[in-house]
C-alpha cells in the first residue's frame, strides 16, 4: 500500500478535513466520516463578542474527496445535509463528530486502533488552507515524531516539522492520524487543534478513537450507528474468497483448484451459521491472542481468515454446523490462538509461556495462527520437545491448577492442516469428486479434534 492511499480516505469539509471510515454493515449500509465537532459548532465569538451559533439542521455542507483517474487527480463532491441524530452525531464533550453518508464502495481498508506507541510512522492528513486549490495539490501529510502527554479529551503529539505554526496547519482540523500497516490503514484519532495558536512549533492535539466509540454507544443514538469495526467483523462472508488460498506453484494450480473451491464452498456453512467475528471477539476477547499486548490486531483480517478456516475444518470433521454454545465448549478443548509477529521462532522463547490457557485440560490442543506461517508448519503432540524449550519461564503461566502448558498440550500450527494435509499430498487430491474430497479431508483432519 502506498502513501497516496491515505489521500483517498481524506476529505475536505468546508474549511476543515475528515477521514472516511467504513464500519460494520448491518443492512443499513452507510459510510462514516470522522471529523472535528468544531467545524459545525465551534463556539467562537464574532467581532461583537457574540458566540457564533452552531450550524442549523438543514445546512448544506460542502464535502469533497479526491480520486485518481488516468494518472490525474479529480475532485468528487459528497452530498451532505446536516441533520442532528440523522446524518450528524457529535460527542457531548470531546471535539469529534461522526457524519453519516451514503455507502462508498472499497473503503474497508481502515481499522480503528488504540494508542499504544508509535511502532509505525503515523501521519496527520488533511487540507491546509494555505495550499493552492487544485486537485491533488491541496492535500498534504505531516509525519508524527512522538506522542506527548495527554490533555482533556485529547492526546498531544509532536510533528517532525518543528516550525509549523497555526497558519500552516489550519484547515487540517478533523484530519485523520493515519498509518499504513501492511495492506491496512490504522487510525488512532483525528486532529483537533494546534497546541498554541502563535507558538505551535509543530505541536498538535488530536482526539483518540475511543471518543468516537462513545458516540456510537450513546443511548439516544441506539440503532442509528454501528460499531467502528471493519465490515468483515460483522460477517464472515467478506472473507470467503480469501480463505484457503492454498498457494502452490503455477504448475500445480490444476491439481489444487477443486480442493480450494470445495473448502470455500464448505466455508459457506460457517457463514450461514450465524457465528460472526464480532461475536467470537465478544465471547473470548484477549484469550484469542497469544500475546495480549497485540490487542490492536483483533480488527485485522488475518485472525478472522484463520477462524473461518478453523471452523470450516471443524464442520468437516464433525459433519455438523456448530452454534455459539457449542463454540464455547470447543474453545475449552481446542483453542485457536493468534499472533501478529513476523517470525514464529519467537513463540517458543517468550510468547507461549505468557498466554492464557485457563480452561484447557491435559491432552487438549492449542492451534496457532500467525500473521506469517513458518516455513515448515509444526505439530507437537503431548507437549513441546525439550530441545526447543530447554529452559522454561513458568512465571507467566496462566493455566488450571497443576497444568504445565509446554508439557500438557498438543501444539499445532493452523497451516499444518493446509500444507501437510493437502499441499504436500496434491497427487492424492487431484482426481477426487466432492464425496471423495469430503472423505479424504475427514481422514486428514481427524487428529485435530481427536
Amino acid at each position: 500500500m502506498k502513501l497516496d492511499e491515505l489521500k483517498l480516505y481524506t476529505v475536505r469539509i468546508n474549511n476543515g478535513s475528515g477521514c472516511l471510515f467504513q464500519p460494520i454493515l448491518n443492512g443499513s449500509e452507510f459510510t462514516y466520516i470522522l471529523t472535528a465537532k468544531h467545524l459545525f459548532e465551534n463556539g467562537v465569538r464574532d467581532e461583537n463578542d457574540e458566540i457564533i451559533p452552531p450550524l442549523p439542521d438543514g445546512t448544506d455542507i460542502s464535502i469533497v474527496r479526491q480520486v485518481n483517474i488516468g494518472e490525474k487527480w479529480q475532485k468528487i463532491s459528497i452530498p451532505f445535509i446536516l441533520k442532528r441524530g440523522e446524518t450528524y452525531f457529535p460527542h457531548k464533550d470531546a471535539d469529534v463528530a461522526i457524519l453519516k453518508i451514503n455507502l462508498l464502495a472499497n473503503f474497508d481498508k481502515i481499522v480503528s486502533n488504540e494508542i499504544t506507541r508509535l511502532n509505525n510512522t503515523y501521519y496527520l492528513n488533511g487540507f491546509p488552507k494555505q495550499l493552492e486549490d487544485q486537485a491533488g495539490e491541496e492535500y498534504t501529510t505531516y509525519s508524527i515524531r512522538e506522542l506527548e502527554a495527554s490533555g482533556d479529551y485529547s492526546q498531544n503529539a509532536q510533528l517532525d516539522h518543528n516550525v509549523l505554526n497555526k497558519l500552516q496547519v489550519e484547515g487540517m482540523s478533523g484530519g485523520g492520524i493515519l498509518s499504513i500497516q501492511d495492506d491496512l490503514i490504522s487510525i488512532i484519532g483525528i486532529q483537533s487543534r494546534v497546541k498554541h495558536p502563535n507558538f505551535a512549533n509543530g505541536k498538535i492535539c488530536f482526539v483518540p478513537m475511543k471518543y468516537f466509540a462513545e458516540i456510537v454507544n450513546y443511548k439516544e443514538y441506539n440503532g442509528l450507528l454501528t460499531p467502528l469495526h471493519p465490515p468483515y467483523l460483522g460477517k464472515f462472508d467478506f472473507l470467503r474468497d480469501i480463505a484457503f488460498t492454498l498457494e502452490v506453484d503455477f504448475i500445480n494450480e490444476n491439481k489444487i483448484e477443486d480442493t480450494r473451491t470445495y473448502l470455500r464452498n464448505k466455508a459457506v456453512e460457517v457463514i450461514n451459521s450465524g457465528i460472526t467475528p464480532i461475536s467470537i471477539k465478544e465471547l473470548f476477547n484477549n484469550k484469542l491472542l497469544i500475546d495480549e499486548d497485540e490487542i490492536n490486531c483483533l480488527d485485522t483480517k488475518n485472525i478472522w481468515i484463520g477462524w473461518l478456516e478453523f471452523l470450516t475444518i471443524f464442520n468437516i470433521v464433525k459433519d455438523e454446523n456448530i452454534d455459539e454454545k457449542q463454540l464455547v465448549e470447543i474453545f475449552d478443548c481446542v483453542r485457536l490462538k493468534y499472533t501478529h509477529v513476523e517470525d514464529c521462532t519467537t513463540l517458543f522463547k517468550d510468547k507461549l509461556s505468557k498466554s492464557d490457557y485457563t480452561g484447557l485440560k491435559k491432552g487438549n490442543t492449542v492451534v496457532i495462527n500467525s500473521k506469517n506461517a513458518p516455513k515448515k508448519p509444526f505439530k507437537f503432540l503431548n507437549g513441546i520437545p525439550r530441545d526447543i524449550t530447554k529452559v522454561q519461564d513458568v512465571r507467566g503461566f496462566r493455566t488450571d491448577l497443576g497444568i504445565d502448558p509446554f508439557q500438557s498440550f498438543n501444539f499445532v500450527h493452523l497451516d499444518y492442516y493446509k500444507t501437510e494435509c493437502i499441499i504436500n499430498k496434491l497427487a492424492e487430491y487431484e482426481h477426487l469428486n466432492e464425496a471423495q474430497l469430503l472423505t479424504k479431508l475427514k481422514q486428514e483432519y481427524h487428529e485435530l479434534f481427536n
